[in-house]
Order: C-alpha cells, then sequence, then structure tokens
C-alpha cells in the first residue's frame, strides 16, 4: 500500500526517535503492516541503490523538514541493526 510523502516524513522521523512500527502506525493512522511494509522497500532500495541516493530523493521529494541528516543516520542504524537480529 502506497503512502504519501507526508506520512513517510513522519514514519521516518518517528522511527529515527526510535518508535515502534504499532506506536508509528497508530500516531499516523494506518497498520503496523504498512509501515513494516514501508520500511522494508526503502531499506532495500537503500540496499541496491545506495542510502545516501535514496534519502536524498526523500529529501528533494519534499521531506526535508521532517527527516534531518542525525534522523537519517539514526534510521539507517535502526533498520541495519534490525536486519542483523
Amino acid at each position: 500500500m502506497a503512502m504519501d510523502p507526508r506520512k513517510i516524513a513522519e514514519m521516518l522521523k518517528l522511527r529515527a526517535l526510535g518508535w515502534s512500527q504499532e506506536e508509528i502506525a497508530e500516531a499516523i493512522g494506518t497498520s503496523r503492516q504498512v509501515i513494516g511494509y514501508q520500511l522494508k522497500k526503502l531499506k532495500e532500495e537503500s540496499m541496491k541503490k545506495g542510502s545516501n541516493e535514496v534519502f536524498q530523493a526523500a529529501l528533494i521529494g519534499g521531506m526535508a523538514g521532517a527527516v534531518t541528516s542525525i534522523g537519517l543516520i539514526a534510521l539507517l542504524s535502526e533498520l541495519f541493526k534490525e536486519n542483523n537480529e
């Protein structure tokens, strides 16, 4: 299921702050499965293209106000940590 750029920006911001998928889903009004899918899709895309390219595209797409470079680093760290668990 596709999410609009505003919800993706909010999802990334909350994930970077350490929120769980369930907490994010409740906050933005969607299911945990949608959040999980979107995070997985972003992670897969970042592994193919490189995280810088994927997240720069997200920033250019209007998410600059919601996702800072510190948030991106925290998000990537969290995503890769989950993948290794």
